[in-house]
C-alpha cells in the first residue's frame, strides 16, 4: 500500500496538466454511471474510454433518471448494499476525455477478510487493502459536483455534512490508512491517503454494477493474495488475485477462477480453468509458507512463496560507450532492498545493493554499499530523482540524475 500511495502523489504531477485543463471547462460534466460487477479481471491494461456522462441535475451532477434508477429501496441495509455495487465518480476534463474514479467493496472471505479496491484517474492511481463499517457518524466536506467546485472562490472549503456510517480502510498489514464518511448511496471520499488527481473531496454515488460503466470496472487492477512459484523451476509461476481471477504459469498460461477453503494449518485453493480444454489445479498453501500444486490428474508440484518483486525504481541515462548510451537503474524491491544495474549492448551488470525505505510519500532513503547513503529529491517535473555517484565501475566514473519511474500496474 506504501507504494500505490507514492504512486498516488506522483502520478498527481504526471497527470495535473490535462486535470487543470478540465477543471475550469463550462463543459465538464460528473456522473454517477453505472458499472459491471464482476470478477474484475487482473489485467494491467486500461480499460476503455467510459460512456458519455448523463447530463447532472441541478446540485447532484446526475441525470434525474440516472439519480432515480439507483436509488436504494426504503428497506436497503447499507452494510449489505456496499458489496452490491461500486461507489462511482467521473468528470469530463475536457473534450472526449472522461476521468473516472470508484470503490469496489468485497463481501468478507476467509483469510483475506473484507478486501477493498480504489481505482482512480481510469485506474491509473489503484489502492489495495482492507475494510470495516461501522454505525459512527462521519463529519465530511465534499463537493456536491465538479461544476459547483470549479464554480467556487480559489480558497472556499467545500461544503460539510454527516454521514451516518464511517469506512475505515487498513493495508493488508491491518495498518490504517484513512476514513470516510458512507450513508448507503453515497461514499464521501475527503481522505488524503486514498485518493487520486481529480477525485478529492467528491461524493461517490452508488453505481448499478452492470450498467455503462462496465469497461472501467473490468480494468480493476489485481492484487496478488497468492504469488507462488516452484521449488526446482522458478519459472513454475501461480499468482490468485483479489478479484477471483488466477494466472497459472506451471505448465502453460491458465487463466480461470479461483475458490477457497480456509483449514487450521493450511488454506486449499480450487481452480477452474476458464477453457473447458485447459486442467484445473488444488494448491493447498500451508501456514509456514511451503505449498503444492497439483493438476488435476497429474503429479504434484513442491511450491514456495515467489522472491521479492521489484515495487518501482528509478532511471537515468548513463555515459556513452562506443557511440551507444547506457542506462542506469537503481531498482527498489518488496523486501526492501535495492539494486543498481547499468544495461549496454543487451547487457545488464550490477554495480551496486543495499536498502531502501520510504521517509515520506515522495522521499526515499538509500543505503547502498559503494554509493553510501543517498535521498532523493524533487526534481523539476515534480517527479523524485537521486544524484547517483560512483568512481570506478565497470563503465568509468558514474555521476548521473536518476528519476523515478512509475510502477506499471500488474
Amino acid at each position: 500500500m506504501k507504494s500505490k500511495r507514492i504512486a498516488a502523489i506522483l502520478l498527481s504531477g504526471a497527470l495535473s496538466i490535462s486535470m487543470l485543463a478540465g477543471c475550469g471547462n463550462d463543459a465538464e460534466k460528473e456522473s454517477s454511471g453505472q458499472e459491471q460487477s464482476g470478477s474484475g479481471e487482473e489485467t494491467s491494461q486500461q480499460s476503455e474510454e467510459p460512456s458519455e456522462s448523463t447530463e447532472e441535475s441541478e446540485g447532484a451532477g446526475e441525470s434525474e433518471e440516472s439519480q432515480e434508477s439507483q436509488e436504494a429501496p426504503a428497506d436497503a441495509d447499507p452494510m449489505e448494499r456496499i458489496t452490491q455495487g461500486r461507489y462511482f465518480y467521473r468528470y469530463n476534463a475536457g473534450g472526449d476525455l472522461d476521468m473516472s474514479y470508484f470503490f469496489h467493496f468485497y463481501e468478507e472471505q476467509p483469510v483475506l477478510g473484507k478486501v477493498f479496491y480504489a481505482g482512480f484517474a481510469i485506474n491509473q492511481i489503484y489502492f489495495h487493502g482492507t475494510y470495516e463499517v461501522t454505525e459512527e457518524p462521519y463529519e465530511y466536506a465534499c463537493w456536491p459536483s465538479r461544476e459547483e467546485r470549479a464554480s467556487a472562490a480559489e480558497d472556499a472549503e467545500a461544503p460539510t455534512g454527516t454521514a451516518p456510517y464511517t469506512i475505515t480502510f487498513y493495508d493488508f498489514d491491518g495498518n490504517e490508512l484513512d476514513k470516510c464518511g458512507f450513508d448507503g448511496e453515497n461514499v464521501y471520499n475527503d481522505m488524503v491517503n486514498i485518493t487520486g488527481v481529480g477525485g478529492e473531496d467528491a461524493i461517490y454515488r452508488y453505481d448499478d454494477p452492470e450498467g455503462e460503466n462496465k469497461d472501467v470496472y473490468d480494468g480493476e487492477v489485481g492484487y496478488a493474495v497468492v504469488d507462488i512459484e516452484g521449488v526446482d523451476d522458478a519459472t513454475c509461476q501461480l499468482r490468485l488475485w483479489h478479484t477471483g481471477r488466477y494466472q497459472d504459469l506451471v505448465d502453460m498460461e491458465i487463466e480461470g477462477t479461483w475458490t477457497m477453503e480456509q483449514g487450521v494449518d493450511a488454506t486449499t485453493y480450487t481452480l477452474t480453468p476458464d477453457d473447458d480444454t485447459d486442467t484445473g489445479a488444488v494448491v493447498v498453501v500451508n501456514n509456514d509458507g511451503t505449498a503444492a500444486y497439483t493438476p488435476d490428474g497429474g503429479d504434484a508440484v513442491e511450491m514456495k512463496q515467489a522472491g521479492a518483486s521489484m515495487t518501482s525504481s528509478f532511471a537515468g541515462d548513463g555515459p556513452e560507450i562506443s557511440g551507444a548510451v547506457t542506462s542506469v537503474v537503481l531498482e527498489m524491491y518488496s523486501d526492501g532492498t535495492a539494486k543498481v544495474n547499468i544495461s549496454a549492448f543487451g547487457t545488464v551488470m550490477p554495480l551496486d545493493e543495499g536498502t531502501w525505505e520510504a521517509e515520506n510519500e515522495y522521499t526515499f532513503k538509500f543505503s547502498l554499499g559503494t554509493a553510501g547513503e543517498l535521498t532523493s529529491e524533487l526534481g523539476e517535473e515534480g517527479l523524485p530523482t537521486v544524484h547517483y555517484v560512483q568512481a570506478g565501475s565497470q563503465v568509468g566514473d558514474l555521476d548521473v540524475v536518476l528519476t523515478y519511474v512509475m510502477p506499471e500496474a500488474e
